[in-house]
């Protein structure tokens, strides 16, 4: 690989082909679920009113209110996929170990991708944006 362009390609493709784990699928084992609707967008953070969260559409509508920061993150995270309906842990305890374990699995993605950067550019000093990027395109997000 020469270039920074090339390598955020061919490290997708490699993440793509390997598999990304879907949130919430592979890190939620309740049976106690709700059903919360949402439009089919990636939703964003938005802002903290009296401890309840926004959890805003791309174009800035406020479309549910969390009670706590974790519910917040599982709406979010969860988004990714755009389904019009997210099913989530009654229990908050669950939504905080669904939410801890997918941060844990997002985290070992992000040193992944700086490692590979380092050993392919040792001399490189882009490798958090060149990371961000590739997040970006595989529609991750980390809060």
């Amino acid at each position: 690989m020469s270039t920074e362009k090339e390598f955020i390609a061919k490290t997708v493709e490699a993440l793509n082909k390997k598999g990304i784990k879907i949130f919430p699928d592979e890190f939620v084992s309740s049976s106690g679920m709700k059903t919360i609707s949402v439009p089919s967008k990636t939703l964003i953070m938005g802002e903290e009113f009296f401890g309840s969260y926004e959890i805003l559409s791309a174009d800035r509508k406020v479309v549910h209110q969390a009670l706590t920061y974790s519910e917040a993150k599982y709406l979010i995270y969860a988004s990714r996929k755009k389904a019009v309906e997210i099913t989530i842990p009654v229990n908050d305890e669950e939504i905080k170990q669904a939410v801890l374990h997918y941060e844990k699995y997002l985290d070992s993605l992000m040193k992944e991708i700086v490692s590979l950067y380092k050993k392919t550019f040792p001399e490189g000093k882009n490798s958090l944006f060149v990371m961000n990027e590739i997040l970006m395109i595989l529609n991750l997000v980390r809060y």
